[in-house]
């Protein structure tokens, strides 16, 4: 027997190199988009940390305590560790496996039973101690590819798994960023709007004068008045979403809300506004977005996953063994007498299933065309963010030079109304006014510059983060 097991190795070993994995060959998507060659390997280079370019480095202790710190980003890298994981697992099934047991038992035989029942001697000791040490082996020839596609399948989940990662962390980041120019600006805009109440509050005391003085009527100083409590109003509004900011913001960084006014100190100007980066090409595009990466490695598991359902229509050959030592005696458990040996292959081979692995097959390539259409979405959904951030850019980067150039105009112009003012041509109230001009000037400039930034933060994310 032994001469026989070992002449059938090397034709075993012949049909192991001969035969292919079964099922679709997988090769990454190059229709996307026309023109772009795949999204597959490693992404491009980036350059960790886009915000830093807006030298705050309040934001960026933010941002980085984010990355560190938040539950999102705990859980993606925990599932990336899992993906991982069953990736060791799979490509471990696969191999050999060896394992070795031993067992000391006291047993007894019923005299009844169908070991001993029709035995004509008597004198059968029915109560021993039975002392085993054994192995088993087995090892399944992977002839039609079965272990080698569930090992693809695990590594591009697990690819997956760590593009989902980035894509977390690069829309935290961008997240704090955003939510941060907010709370900038919402801390402005009520300093600006407290300035403005003030201004009207003198307006209306001025108004009352003049009106006992008889030198205005009662409708200024009501609409005096109706201006003061619209004042009020907006006030109070700016402070409810400044409060609302404040509160996201201590989400995003797990920090209290008490502990984040302390850390971000006095009301500050917003960054200025850093030149945008450019799109590059939509290649480059399709390689840095990690979302994208993600739904091309997903498809790539699918693929893998119809040869695993094909593979199981096919026979599977094992090479089995076991052998150890059985005694119920110790002091001869290794010798000869007790030892037993078995060693040999193994064939397994579905004949009636019901279409059970039929169905599998096709319910595996559904998914592969389910995972097919959510790639192509994705590149859609890539190519349109980076188009809109690109015209919102533009759009609000306008916007915030018209309101420059305005601001600037409202300031020379309260100058040249506080001259007037000394010089005895017009009155202090023609002065409140044109000062109250120029703070809505500066909110709309301050409403501008925080859009700029906003939209700057969506375009990198749009872009797959800086490079």
């Amino acid at each position: 027997m032994k001469k026989e097991l070992v002449a059938s190795l090397p034709l075993l070993s012949l049909l192991l190199l001969a035969c292919r994995p079964v099922g679709p060959n997988y090769v990454p998507p190059r229709a996307g988009l026309p023109g772009v060659p795949p999204a597959q390997g490693k992404p491009v280079t980036s350059q960790a940390g886009w915000w830093k370019a807006w030298g705050d480095p309040r934001l960026d202790a933010l941002v980085q305590r984010t990355l560190a710190e938040s539950p999102d980003i705990r859980i993606a890298e925990a599932r990336f560790r899992q993906a991982r994981a069953l990736q060791g697992v799979q490509e471990a099934t696969g191999g050999p496996n060896l394992g070795a047991t031993s067992r000391v038992s006291r047993d007894r035989l019923s005299r009844n039973g169908e070991m001993l029942a029709n035995n004509p001697s008597r004198n059968i000791e029915t109560e021993f101690t039975n002392y085993q040490i054994g192995f088993d082996a087995s090892w399944e020839l992977d002839l039609f590819g079965r272990q080698r596609r569930i090992s693809e399948a695990a590594l591009a989940r697990t690819q997956a798994s760590e593009a989902r990662l980035q894509d977390v962390r690069l829309v935290l980041a961008a997240e704090v960023v955003r939510t941060y120019v907010e709370v900038r600006s919402g801390q402005l805009r009520v300093a600006l709007a407290q300035a403005h109440l003030g201004s009207q509050e003198e307006t209306v005391r001025l108004t009352r004068l003049a009106l006992r003085a008889g030198e205005c009527a009662e409708l200024e100083l009501r609409r005096a008045e109706v201006e003061r409590s619209a004042r009020e109003s907006a006030l109070a509004g700016l402070r409810l979403g400044l409060c609302q900011n404040l509160a996201a913001l201590s989400v995003l960084t797990d920090v209290p809300i008490e502990d984040l006014k302390g850390r971000l100190g006095d009301p500050l100007p917003l960054p200025a506004v850093p030149e945008a980066p450019a799109s590059g090409l939509p290649s480059d595009l399709l390689a840095r977005r990690p979302d994208v990466r993600a739904a091309e490695r997903e498809m790539a598991a699918a693929s893998a996953d119809i040869g695993v359902a094909m593979a199981e229509r096919y026979p599977r050959f094992s090479l089995l063994g076991s052998g150890g030592w059985n005694s119920i005696a110790s002091n001869n458990l290794l010798g000869t007498a007790s030892s037993a040996w078995s060693v040999g292959p193994q064939l397994s081979l579905p004949i009636f299933n019901r279409g059970r692995l039929a169905h599998q097959v096709v319910a595996s390539q559904a998914a592969w065309e389910a995972t097919q259409a959510a790639y192509r979405k994705s590149v859609l959904n890539a190519v349109a963010d980076v188009e809109l951030a690109l015209n919102r850019v533009a759009r609000n980067e306008e916007r915030r030079q018209r309101a420059l150039e305005s601001a600037n105009h409202g300031l020379r112009m309260a100058s040249l109304t506080e001259r007037q003012v000394k010089a005895g041509e017009v009155s202090k109230l023609a002065l409140l006014e044109v000062q109250r001009n120029l703070l809505g000037l500066e909110d709309q400039r301050v409403q501008a510059q925080a859009q700029s930034l906003n939209s700057l933060a969506s375009l990198h994310k749009a872009l797959g983060g800086g490079w």
